[in-house]
This record gives C-alpha cells, sequence and structure tokens, in this order.
C-alpha cells in the first residue's frame, strides 16, 4: 500500500501546482486593502480563475489525505513538492515570461534538496494519533511560527513579503497535514467517531487561516516568490510532527545526516536564487497583468539589479 500513497502523493503534488498558478493569478487582480483579511477571500470567490484553482485544491487534498492514508507525514509530504517542478515554469509562462538558467537552477536545486532529504531520511510510518498535551505544545509552536511570518510580512514590502507570508501558510499547512492524517484514521472508525472529535473542526480552521496567508503570498508576489517557500516549510513543519507526535522514525546514521544537511543547504540555496531570480524580479517590477508598476516596485528592481 506504500506504493499507492507514493503515486497519489505525486499527483496531489501535480494537481496542487495547477491550482496555486490560478489562484495566485487572481489574487494579484485583488486590491491590496484586502490582503491578510477573510474580505481577501471573498473578492476571490468571484473570480472564475480563483474557484477553478480551488477545485484543484480540493483535489489535490483529497489525494493527499488518500496519500496520508497509507503512508506517513515523513514521506508524503515531501512528495508534494514536486509540483513545484511544474508550478513555476507554468507561472512563469502564464505572463507571457521564459525561465532562464537562473530559475532553472534554483526550482531544480529545491526540488532536489527535499528529494535528497527524502532518500536519506527515509521514513517509516508510526501511529495516527498522539496525545492532547503533543497536540497543544503542535499548535503553539505552528501558531508562534505563523505569527513570525506575518509581522515579518508587515515590516517588509515586496518582494520578501510574499515569502514571509508564504513561510506562515507553509507552517499551517504542515499542521494541516497532521491534523488530516489523525481525521482520516478516526473516519475508519466510524462516523460518529468522526463527527464528535474536535480534529476535524480544527483541520477545518487551520485550513481557512491557512488560505487567507497563502492567498495574501500570491497577492504579494510572483508564485516564484512564494510557493518555494510554502513547498520548503510545509513538509519540514509535517516532518517535525511526525516525528515529535506520531512516533515515525528517520535513519540518524552519520552518511544519512550528512546528505540530510546537504539537501536541506540545497534547498536554502534554490529559495534564494529564485527571490533574486532576473525573471522574478521583472514580474514582481510589472505587477498584475494590465497594470502598470508602481514606481516602489521598479526602485526595488533597480536596487535587487
Amino acid at each position: 500500500m506504500l506504493a499507492l500513497s507514493v503515486i497519489a502523493a505525486l499527483a496531489a503534488g501535480c494537481t496542487f501546482a495547477v491550482g496555486s498558478v490560478l489562484q495566485q493569478s487572481a489574487a494579484r487582480e485583488a486590491p491590496l486593502s484586502v490582503s491578510m483579511s477573510w474580505r481577501l477571500l471573498v473578492d476571490l470567490a468571484h473570480r472564475r480563475k480563483w474557484l477553478i484553482g480551488i477545485g484543484c485544491d480540493v483535489g489535490s487534498f483529497a489525494m493527499q489525505a488518500v496519500a496520508l492514508a497509507f503512508g506517513p507525514l515523513a514521506l508524503v509530504q515531501p512528495l508534494l513538492v514536486t509540483g513545484l517542478l511544474f508550478a513555476v515554469p507554468m507561472a512563469v509562462r502564464w505572463r507571457g515570461r521564459r525561465l532562464g538558467a537562473t530559475e532553472w537552477a534554483g526550482t531544480i536545486a529545491v526540488g532536489a534538496g527535499l528529494a535528497m532529504f527524502l532518500a536519506a531520511a527515509s521514513p517509516s510510518d508510526g501511529s495516527p494519533t498522539t496525545s492532547w498535551e503533543r497536540w497543544v505544545l503542535m499548535m503553539i509552536a505552528v501558531g508562534g511560527l505563523m505569527v513570525v511570518g506575518i509581522l515579518l510580512g508587515g515590516a517588509v514590502g515586496p518582494p520578501l513579503q510574499a515569502s514571509a507570508y508564504a513561510l506562515s501558510a507553509g507552517a499551517a499547512f504542515g499542521l494541516l497535514a497532521a491534523l488530516t492524517k489523525t481525521s482520516t484514521h478516526l473516519l475508519g472508525e466510524g462516523a460518529s467517531v468522526f463527527f464528535t472529535s474536535w480534529q476535524p473542526y480544527m483541520m477545518a480552521v487551520v485550513a481557512v487561516a491557512g488560505a487567507i496567508v497563502q492567498q495574501s503570498a500570491f497577492q504579494a508576489g510572483p508564485l516564484p516568490l512564494s510557493l518555494p517557500v510554502m513547498d520548503a516549510v510545509e513538509p519540514t513543519v509535517a516532518v517535525l510532527i511526525g516525528v515529535f507526535a506520531f512516533s515515525e522514525q528517520l535513519s540518524t546514521t552519520p552518511d544519512a545526516l550528512a546528505f540530510i544537511a546537504l539537501g536541506i543547504c540545497l534547498l536554502v540555496a534554490g529559495i534564494v536564487t529564485l527571490d533574486r531570480s532576473p525573471v522574478v524580479l521583472e514580474l514582481q517590477a510589472a505587477g498584475p497583468p494590465g497594470k502598470r508598476a508602481t514606481g516602489r516596485a521598479r526602485r526595488a528592481q533597480d536596487a535587487a539589479a
């Protein structure tokens, strides 16, 4: 059944990539006055592109739930990052540009870094449930990381704002994956157990909070500024939760730790490369399709050049 988990995770990653491109394109057209607010979701709900993107996300979430039902968090979440290899090229082509060597190098570095981490860590499955005390600690830790990202995003301007909000979104979705894994297990125990447990309802709360921050990240800048950060933070948080709360095991041999460290370095290098990519800076300065760049964005591009 592990093969089914891998296939479902890969399919979820690709579907999420398509949804992200559509949602980011719609979010960039939303007014900045509704950023980091539920009103942003209301505005986007009137946009057809965004609704199609959300439909892709729903399909991706369903496949992710299947993958988590048959595989550990530490395996499934890193596999979802394969969608990054589709999303970034699609997003750039959507805006009429082409990826250069720098953008390809950054995208591949993020994907390769996480793949190296996954291969070296060799995660094994654990328990689908954990104690209330550990849930509280997880929610405090993830909530704190989300607050840091939101505050940082409010303190900086484009293009770093998109990456800061993406940090918060990735943290929320990492916790969401853990709640999904437990909720899937509870559903298998019967409808009465599922609907009388708190995890499914918390899953809905975390999903809405994550969506608001995610769409704000999409609104703040081009997709290559936000999606790589989300795709890096989400599996990292999920893996840590899997080990801490669900007793999943990772390889800790010297060779494995060395490759894990190398994978993390590649991941960080890829994100930094994309953040300073000429194509990404050009898209940031250009602003949403059909709108002129602001003077601030132009100055940011000139300063980064």
